[in-house]
């Protein structure tokens, strides 16, 4: 921790002065609660502590809040601490010691609160980072499969089957080597927003690597997953022919699973998998399920 000059220069000024005051002209206590002293010149020892420790937090929205915070608790406990020292009215107990207090824990819990506020906004971003693939703003693998455990959960509980596509984008590699590799990260950045556009209630579409994408379908019986599949095959065909991409002719192969009873999911995306294989080596362009 950084030791903040001008802080130290204020923490000093201000307890010399109140020092000097109780000091020159108050009436002294000779009757000494030391537990009181104790506890109080301690607490103002916490507040200094924090006074001072936050400069690191000086950019944040919330550190105006915590700093005029930590000083007025500070100067509260510092007084309250001169008062087992010195005989002070009742005026000046509740507005140097008790009014400064409240005042004091007011701005503190403001700037606590901002602060969760950002730290929680923070660990959202975070969170959403690993999950998300930075070019097509999909799930990444890894958020692919965390979302499709929440879902197995729900199929479970509603007695929903499951279903995978397996898509890959054929001959894409041609067209990274002629368009160039920034070209083909458009094409893919733009393709994974369209795939999401296509996505209804309990389907969701990931990046699974490279130019392959995944699709979890749930409560669709196999051959309307097929159907879809077929569906995502045209619109794609029809969207990369569109004048955006100078009507290149990229086609999707497709391989599509579902999840059978006493397999885990990870089964049906592996044959999902191996359909693909299967659609690629039989011509491209196709969709294909090896479901047993």
């Amino acid at each position: 921790m950084r030791v903040n000059i001008a802080k130290i220069i204020v923490v000093v000024i201000t307890g010399v002065i109140a020092a000097t005051y109780d000091h020159y002209f108050l009436e002294e206590i000779t009757d000494y609660r030391l537990f009181n002293i104790i506890a109080e010149f301690s607490m103002a020892l916490l507040a200094v502590f924090l006074f001072l420790a936050i400069d690191q937090l000086h950019n944040r929205k919330y550190y105006q809040y915590l700093n005029l915070g930590f000083y007025l608790a500070f100067f509260s406990m510092l007084m309250d601490g001169l008062d087992e020292l010195h005989i002070h009215n009742e005026l000046y107990t509740a507005f140097s010691e008790k009014l400064t207090l409240v005042v004091a824990f007011v701005l503190i819990i403001l700037g606590i609160r901002r602060w969760i506020a950002e730290f929680t906004a923070l660990n959202h971003n975070l969170e959403k980072q690993v999950i998300t693939d930075d070019l097509t703003q999909l799930y990444n693998r890894r958020g692919f499969l965390r979302t499709v455990k929440n879902m197995e959960i729900i199929g479970q509980k509603n007695g929903q089957v499951m279903s995978f596509i397996i898509a890959d984008l054929d001959d894409f590699k041609a067209y990274n080597d002629s368009m160039g590799h920034l070209e083909g990260d458009e094409l893919l950045r733009k393709l994974g927003q369209f795939l999401k556009s296509l996505m209804k209630e309990n389907q969701i579409v990931g990046r699974w690597g490279g130019e392959e994408f995944a699709f979890c379908i749930l409560n669709g019986e196999l051959p309307e997953v097929v159907k879809l599949a077929e569906n995502i095959r045209k619109a794609v065909s029809d969207y990369l022919k569109s004048d955006q991409f100078g009507g290149i002719n990229i086609t999707f192969s497709l391989g599509v699973a579902q999840v059978v009873p006493g397999e885990s999911f990870m089964e049906a995306i592996k044959r999902a998998d191996q359909s693909l294989y299967v659609a690629k080596n039989q011509g491209k362009n196709q969709v294909v399920t090896l479901n047993h």
